[in-house]
């Protein structure tokens, strides 16, 4: 490591030593596009909270948190926009016992489930569908309600990932993408045994979510609380839940969050296939998108940064709207959250990366530290880590800029520690 007074080079995955890889426990259930790789949880964990604090993601995402919490003893708060952290969560929490006989399916279930979306046929060919739609309808009927949550989200990713691969959508990129290559797969499974293949493929799936589980079981999770508050349907209605708008209700050791990139990597987007298949209706995704950072409209309200107001003069020079416009949505979504629950957190840990816009970096840990700072925080530390692999998905130009797309190369924990 190279100490540069609190600002630190690191590698989280040298500097951790009890985790030997980012995919270990249930870390790997489901394929999500921005993870937040454990080793970073537990060095703020270990660092900086005692067995029994509670812990606090309000941005959770795949909801490694928890699994991290549930391993040393800490209570979780986990907070997203997006139905599927709940459901990652609890799945890859579950502490219960569990063999393949859990996965029994009736792929020729007499109510099929077709899901409420228009372009569900653009995704699925008619033959696919059909035994899709008939699994599935047996998992809402006879899975989902009757088992425990945590139990029928586990059967559900064996099921989820049969769904995507048997679809026009590119399954080896997270975001929702329909290719040549998946295009072609389509065209030779239909010319095949298929519907053998998409059997045996969901087993082989289950399989693995079985041996996943008792790894993390092995690990001796510990009997803790955890709080899940994400968007979902409730009496046949969608009820979102936006964490910048909303108030923690009790207070928290630590705060630990990796917030969405601004570049808008469109969450919502890249699971709406595995959305639609759970019961959620089209016109949920799009009101779902519409809360999205940045493609929101989030409350105006004071960014106490020097450096956030000098590179929006740079980015106005620019003379594109929509590049202030997501600047501007992102830093104000992120001051809002803060400025509703920084009393609530003793530590705040904020992993994020410096993205760029057009030819500059933008040092969001940087605007985030001088914000909190004004609001009574110190400065503890920041790690800045080298970006060793990544799933986000890889294109030449940027959706949310239309400009040319660059990866970060690193991403910096900041640490910030209340007066």
């Amino acid at each position: 490591m190279i100490f540069l007074g609190v600002y630190i080079n690191v590698l989280f995955r040298d500097l951790v030593k009890d985790i030997k890889s980012t995919t270990y426990a249930t870390h790997s259930l489901y394929m999500h596009p921005a993870k937040f790789i454990p080793q970073v949880i537990r060095y703020a964990i270990s660092r900086y909270t005692d067995e029994g604090d509670w812990i606090f993601d309000p941005f959770a995402g795949y909801g490694s948190v928890a699994i991290e919490a549930s391993l040393t003893g800490r209570n979780a708060i986990l907070w997203d926009l997006n139905p599927i952290t709940r459901i990652l969560a609890l799945a890859s929490t579950y502490k219960g016992d569990l063999s393949l006989k859990d996965f029994e399916l009736d792929w020729d279930y007499v109510k099929p489930f077709i899901p409420r979306w228009d372009h569900i046929d653009y995704w699925h060919p008619p033959e696919f569908l059909k035994t899709l739609s008939r699994v599935w309808g047996y998992w809402h009927n006879e899975v989902h309600g009757k088992v425990e949550d945590s139990k029928a989200y586990l059967i559900a990713i064996p099921l989820l990932k049969v769904t995507r691969f048997f679809s026009y959508s590119d399954e080896k990129i997270a975001k929702l993408y329909r290719s040549r290559y998946a295009e072609e797969k389509v065209k030779t499974l239909l010319h095949r045994d298929w519907r053998d293949k998409m059997v045996r493929m969901y087993w082989g799936y289950a399989g693995e979510v079985v041996e996943k589980v008792r790894e993390y079981r092995s690990l001796q999770p510990r009997d803790i609380e955890i709080v899940i508050r994400t968007s979902r349907r409730v009496n046949n209605r969608l009820e979102v839940f936006d964490a910048i708008r909303a108030r923690l209700d009790r207070e928290v050791r630590l705060l630990i969050t990796s917030p969405p990139y601004l570049q808008a990597q469109e969450y919502i987007r890249s699971f709406k296939l595995e959305l639609v298949w759970l019961g959620y209706t089209g016109s949920d995704l799009r009101i779902l998108a519409g809360h999205e950072i940045p493609y929101n409209n989030p409350p105006q309200t004071n960014i106490h940064s020097r450096l956030f107001h000098e590179i929006r003069k740079e980015i106005m020079k620019l003379g594109n709207g929509k590049l202030l416009q997501i600047y501007d949505a992102y830093f104000h979504s992120l001051a809002a959250f803060i400025n509703n629950n920084h009393d609530k957190a003793e530590i705040m840990a904020i992993f994020v990366g410096p993205v760029k816009i057009r030819n500059m970096r933008i040092p969001i840990d940087e605007i985030l530290r001088e914000h909190l700072e004004a609001l009574g925080f110190k400065h503890e530390e920041t790690l800045i880590d080298r970006i060793v692999s990544r799933r986000l998905f890889k294109v030449e130009v940027n959706p949310a800029t239309g400009l040319a797309d660059e990866r970060t190369p690193t991403e910096h924990l900041l640490i910030m520690r209340r007066k």
